[in-house]
């Protein structure tokens, strides 16, 4: 059971080169790709990292088509899965042992299309002895792809740019009839965007609640990319796209009544809405 990873960045401060080494060693190869237009400043300290690989084309790419060339490299020397990591996800102590090991434990991990942890702010502990469950779906980082069922499957859709990029091959990996595992005994910790105290009119701006929040360019790829989703997979159990829908309005709402650019957000919103309507997909191109 041969393993890379790959980490992706986009102007990372130096806690990313710290949460980078939380599991660089326990890796045999880690595929850094720098979509930092102008480079990163931490270059010179990752490759002093033995088993890094860093690849810097001066463009910014995007998630998908950089999973893409991980998966392919990792292939091409001979991984048999690949550890995803965001810029701002790290192990704790003895986690990422804990998890490989329990990984290779698994009883027919070959028919696992993905692995993954639970998520964590709080610095919960990971346990030694195993425990899985059973899921429906995982976000990208911290997730063991099963480069295997990749090669079947196809890859990640590009046309996503980012965001729902996870949400797309994990209704593929589904349809296709593989499993999604979670150790429920593992916690990476991960930080899932800006965390601000604000008040809104719902509350005529008495109450101020702690929410997650993104800048205007973000929502638009949320939302145009749910819009795609919902279309590439109107197929697939209702349900299910139901609950992808409402998870995807629910980020949309928090920037509509919680953020500080509401009249921004809406026009990236209706550029959203041209453009998926339009088929212009991909890296977002102004309209403006």
């Amino acid at each position: 059971m041969k393993i890379a990873a790959t980490v992706i960045l986009y102007q990372p401060n130096e806690k990313a080169l710290d949460n980078i080494k939380t599991y660089a060693k326990a890796i045999d190869k880690v595929y850094i790709f720098d979509n930092t237009e102008e480079g990163t400043f931490l270059k010179k300290k990752l490759m002093e990292i033995p088993n890094i690989i860093y690849l810097h084309d001066k463009h910014n790419a995007g998630i998908a088509k950089r999973l893409n060339t991980a998966a392919q490299m990792a292939i091409n020397e001979g991984f048999d899965w690949l550890l995803m990591m965001d810029q701002d996800s790290k192990f704790e102590g003895n986690s990422i042992q804990y998890y490989l090991e329990g990984i290779r434990k698994y009883p027919n991990n070959i028919n696992v299309g993905l692995f993954g942890p639970q998520y964590s702010r709080n610095n919960q502990t990971s346990l030694a002895e195993s425990s899985y469950q059973e899921i429906d779906g995982m976000i990208t980082s911290g997730t063991l792809l099963n480069l295997n069922v990749y090669q079947q499957i196809g890859k990640f859709d590009e046309a996503l740019f980012i965001d729902a990029v996870d949400i797309e091959y994990c209704l593929r990996v589904q349809q296709a009839n593989f499993k999604m595992i979670q150790l429920t005994n593992i916690f990476i910790q991960h930080e899932l965007g800006q965390t601000e105290k604000k008040a809104s009119i719902k509350t005529l701006y008495l109450v101020k609640k702690e929410k997650e929040l993104h800048s205007p360019l973000r929502y638009y790829y949320m939302y145009r990319n749910n819009l795609y989703v919902q279309s590439k997979h109107k197929d697939f159990d209702k349900q299910t796209m139901r609950k992808i829908n409402r998870n995807a309005m629910s980020f949309l709402k928090k920037g509509f009544f919680y953020g500080s650019n509401s009249w921004e957000i809406l026009k990236y919103v209706v550029e959203a809405r041209r453009d998926f309507k339009q088929n212009k997909m991909g890296k977002y191109q102004s309209n403006i």
